[in-house]
């Protein structure tokens, strides 16, 4: 049993009292747990970023839906949201597209533990894997011999960093800072890392924050490395255009993929249709939480989008004809 689902019967077990004991009462349960969830739990991202903000977001919407049921919106991280998803600790999360299709296929990282339960609800926005450095740095390569903070465990910005450093060959010689992103414009600003890296939408609230105080490098990822992270790690290439970033005069080539908000297959289509109708017809709600959400339009929904539609989420994409089978 998910916890989700152990959450709601629950709380109608409160609810019915000694009733639920009969089978009957069980089944209305369920039912009621179908039609109003008790709990709802959004993962997001690092604290500020487009994910957590578009968590609070959501959470808020829900409540516009269902006024008594408790919400929690939280940080989370691409990897663990997957993983949570996949087994049912939680009801929404958002991700990236290449650890959704990784996770669902139980592929990569999630060979060990499939995330074969997670389900689409929609694509949200583009995500790009920004690394800034010291005005010294210029590469990755430079970093060598340098401290780096490219996130905490089960955050995909950290595990793009370590597949880069592994493809140039100088993972052990650059020390690796754990550090969620509050904690990464201080480590670069007081010089305790060289460099950080990050992967969200752009411009990302952690580099824009410490470029508005001090200066640095935008790394790019490209040529070889950029190649194997698109064949071997399911990334594509994309740019950063000049500008995005004060003091950038010129664009710089990286790698990211597609944010995808996702959910657990035994999630109640009721919910799922709900929740999707609401987010797309207050989605200037989601744009007043983060601009990256201005890119959430027809083609965005379904962009990056490798495994199944939870059944709710398709129905509706099916009634406003974004998805047309």
């Amino acid at each position: 049993m998910t916890d989700f689902t152990r959450r709601s019967l629950l709380a109608g077990a409160g609810a019915a009292g000694g009733f639920l004991m009969l089978p009957g009462g069980w089944r209305q349960a369920m039912a009621a747990a179908a039609k109003t969830p008790e709990f709802l739990t959004f993962h997001g991202g690092g604290q500020g970023g487009a994910w957590h903000l578009g968590a609070a977001a959501l959470a808020e919407l829900s409540k516009g839906l269902w006024p008594k049921v408790s919400t929690t919106a939280t940080v989370g991280a691409g990897k663990a949201n997957v993983r949570n998803l996949g087994v049912g600790k939680i009801e929404f999360g958002f991700a990236f597209g290449f650890d959704v299709t990784a996770g669902y296929k139980g592929v990569l990282d999630f060979k060990a533990k499939p995330a074969s339960k997670i389900r689409a609800v929609m694509s949200t926005n583009g995500a790009y894997v920004t690394a800034l450095g010291k005005p010294d740095i210029k590469t990755f390569a430079d970093l060598a011999g340098k401290a780096a903070a490219p996130g905490r465990g089960g955050m995909t910005g950290r595990v793009t960093y370590q597949y880069v450093l592994n493809e140039l060959g100088i993972k052990s010689k650059v020390k690796e800072i754990n550090s969620g992103y509050a904690e990464m414009p201080s480590l670069f600003k007081d010089g305790i890392a060289q460099a950080v890296v990050v992967i969200g939408s752009i411009p990302h609230p952690v580099i824009d924050e410490i470029l508005s105080t001090h200066q640095g490098n935008l790394l790019p990822i490209d040529g070889k490395v950029a190649k194997v992270l698109t064949e071997k790690y399911n990334y594509e290439a994309v740019t950063i255009p000049a500008g995005t970033f004060k003091g950038q005069k010129a664009d710089v080539q990286t790698v990211g993929s597609v944010t995808t908000l996702c959910t657990h297959a035994d999630v109640p289509e009721e919910w799922v249709y709900k929740l999707t109708k609401a987010a797309w017809e207050g989605r200037q709600r989601l744009i007043q939480a983060h601009k990256a959400y201005k890119e959430l339009d027809k083609t965005m929904v379904t962009k990056g989008v490798r495994i199944p539609f939870h059944p709710g989420a398709a129905r509706y994409w099916r009634e406003v004809g974004i998805l047309k089978s």
